[in-house]
């Protein structure tokens, strides 16, 4: 009995640390989301943060509409995206459907493209999922006189043919394969090539190898009018609501989701001992004990903890992904405005969270 007893006890004991700990972190949360809130140009803010298999779901604000953002409520994530073609490439990798450091050219159809090429051998899948290739930032729609309206027309029209007519011509940035240069047209290319080696669609692609593992049934690459009442509005610096230009982005930043599916994308990463999830956040450029990219993920190391992270951005929304696996930690920010330091403050709300929740 008195084992019995204290055992209860313990039980009991860790049961309320447990507890204590998880109001702390959500105390962590308000107090640094509110504090972020308050500037004029944010209306809203929705979030999850993960740590060691403690999760909590939290809205701020008001959207567009007049309503308080829920868990269903869909975002658009933008660049974000990229992250989930770099899964899927590390399940290509896996598959041996294709090959890191293969000439790119071998998984082309019709065209050689004697312009994609390096001063030192070929352009491969590894530099452009650590954007190292010299590929523009973008082949079309990044003419910074056009207005939106004229970039929201010109994305519409920016089909897979015209994005292979353009790469034909374009000219490299940089032919070293070891200079950083971010490209959207780069990681474009990564979805055409697994669409090819596999032989269906992205879309497809998506489900069978991302959304089994994770569970997620909230995130969207397009949408029919049915889900469409979920998705919020966006505005742009000046007030301005947005258009949803995220249905005709391609992978590079095409995804919508909810916090409640972006929760199951986290507990995927922490929690998935599947090779390919794991192999995806190895190291594949840079410095390991700083600035680095895996499968399109951008690392960092601090204080001996590995952080991976991602922002996005569209014209009406900007968010925010960090990874921690060995502290078993995750946090996704979004809000429906976009600015031009949007992205980098949702970075720093997000950095202060951590760091107060690490001290715990």
């Amino acid at each position: 009995p008195l084992l019995l007893v204290i055992s209860l006890l313990v039980s009991c004991n860790i049961k309320s640390q447990n507890n204590d700990k998880q109001t702390i972190i959500e105390e962590i949360v308000t107090d640094e989301i509110s504090s972020f809130i308050k500037a004029p140009e944010f209306s809203a803010l929705s979030g999850v943060i993960y740590v060691n298999g403690k999760t909590h779901q939290f809205h701020f604000g008001k959207l567009v509409n007049g309503k308080k953002p829920n868990n269903q409520t869909l975002y658009e994530i933008g660049s974000i995206s990229k992250t989930y073609t770099g899964l899927l490439l590390s399940q290509a990798v896996n598959d041996e459907k294709v090959n890191l450091d293969a000439d790119i050219r071998n998984y082309l159809k019709n065209n050689n493209y004697p312009n994609l090429i390096l001063s030192n051998g070929p352009i491969t899948l590894k530099h452009l999922a650590t954007h190292t290739s010299g590929i523009p930032v973008n082949l079309d729609c990044f003419d910074e006189n056009l207005t939106i309206n004229e970039k929201y027309s010109c994305y519409q029209n920016y089909t897979n043919a015209v994005f292979l007519e353009k790469l034909q011509d374009v000219k490299l940035l940089d032919s070293t394969g070891e200079s950083y240069n971010y490209s959207n047209a780069g990681i474009r290319l990564i979805g055409h090539i697994l669409e090819n080696v596999y032989k269906t669609s992205y879309q497809s692609l998506l489900k069978k190898y991302i959304f089994s593992r994770s569970k997620e049934q909230n995130t969207f690459y397009r949408f029919n009018d049915s889900i469409k009442n979920k998705m919020a509005l966006g505005r742009n610096e000046a007030g301005e609501i947005m258009p949803l230009a995220s249905e005709y982005y391609k992978n590079d930043g095409a995804l919508k989701s909810s916090t409640n599916s972006m929760l199951k994308h986290i507990r995927m990463y922490m929690e998935e001992k599947d090779e390919v999830v794991q192999n995806s956040l190895k190291l594949l450029a840079g410095n390991p004990d700083n600035l680095g990219r895996s499968f399109v993920w951008n690392t960092f190391q601090y204080n001996t903890t590995n952080m991976y992270y991602h922002s996005g951005g569209t014209f009406g929304f900007s968010s925010w992904i960090a990874l921690y696996p060995t502290k078993k930690t995750g946090i996704f920010l979004v809000t429906n405005v976009s600015t031009k330091n949007a992205q980098a403050k949702l970075n720093e709300v997000s950095n202060r969270i951590i760091n107060r929740v690490n001290k715990l």
